[in-house]
């Protein structure tokens, strides 16, 4: 894992998202599309949990901005 990403679970571990951050990773690769419903329904978690996850990993820049139709792309390798 690189040193981002890293971070961002160590951020997430003084959360409860980090285990729903963990699955993020295990269940889509780079250049995939990711939404909140893709991460509700991937993850199994509410829309809340899914919202801050997304927004985390669009902040920490693990995924590239919103496009028109709500979706971002997973830029990690």
């Amino acid at each position: 894992m690189n040193d981002i990403i890293k971070k961002t679970i160590e951020e997430f571990n003084k959360q409860q998202d980090a285990k729903t951050l963990i699955e993020v990773f295990k269940s889509f690769g780079p250049g995939d599309d990711i939404s909140i419903s893709l991460i509700q329904r991937k993850c199994k978690v509410g829309y809340n949990t899914a919202y801050r996850t997304f927004y985390h990993l669009v902040h920490d820049g693990i995924m590239k901005q919103v496009d028109n139709n709500g979706n971002s792309k997973f830029i990690t390798d």
